[in-house]
């Protein structure tokens, strides 16, 4: 069985270029590997819901129960399940999104403590004791500082957008929602191989995409070869 990898961030927080550069080092390791990005737009009847409550169709961020979005993200993933295995079965798999990000994402929706407590642990059940989903071998989460996610959210963005037919994704038009949920996304530290890579030093002057590289390039490393 190959590892399954994931790479995790707040909108517009890097992932894209990362998966790059770890991609390029799989190639030059030689190391077989298939990349796939969740959700699994046009894939199955729950990313299509999926990206209908993104472009707003069910109502805002606070008018959708989290619990319901929670689901659809699962089950997207759940209908995946066969052809991930499949690729694990041969090689390495390298996820943009997976498990984690349904945790953070929903966890910043609720508005106690405790109630993000209880969704996520929700979720993490759903989905890794219920759905039997693989557990990643490891996750980064990218840590971009909220200012810098700000202004990148700004930018005209246009990869990875048809599943929004040309209007705005409602979790990076909320840029206190993001603030929330890069908060939950540094409380999932201690889960079994996540890891949290800071991506700006203290001066909040964001490392160049190798430079970042260079700072997990061990880890990955551990994961992949040894």
């Amino acid at each position: 069985m190959g590892k399954l990898i994931v790479l995790e961030s707040l909108d517009g927080g890097g992932k894209t270029t990362q998966s790059k550069i770890i991609k390029d080092y799989m190639d030059l390791h030689r190391l077989p590997y298939t990349y796939f990005h969740f959700p699994m737009y046009g894939h199955n009847q729950f990313s299509d819901i999926i990206s209908r409550f993104l472009r707003g169709e069910f109502g805002n961020v606070n008018e959708v129960d989290p619990y319901f979005i929670a689901t659809q993200y699962a089950m997207d993933q759940w209908k995946f399940k066969p052809e991930l295995e499949h690729s694990l079965s041969r090689g390495h798999v390298l996820l943009d999104r997976y498990v984690f990000s349904n945790l953070a994402y929903q966890g910043a929706k609720v508005n106690t403590v405790g109630e993000s407590q209880v969704i996520r642990e929700w979720i993490y059940d759903l989905s890794f004791k219920f759905l039997k989903m693989p557990y990643p071998d490891l996750t980064i989460f990218f840590d971009v500082p909220i200012e810098i996610v700000k202004k990148r959210l700004e930018e005209n963005r246009t990869e990875n957008r048809d599943y929004l037919n040309g209007k705005q994704d409602i979790h990076e038009s909320d840029i206190d929602y993001q603030e929330t949920v890069r908060s939950m996304y540094r409380e999932l530290q201690g889960f079994n191989g996540y890891r949290i890579i800071e991506c700006a030093d203290s001066s909040m002057n964001i490392y160049n995409p190798n430079q970042l590289f260079w700072k997990y390039e061990d880890l990955l490393k551990r994961v992949l070869i040894n």
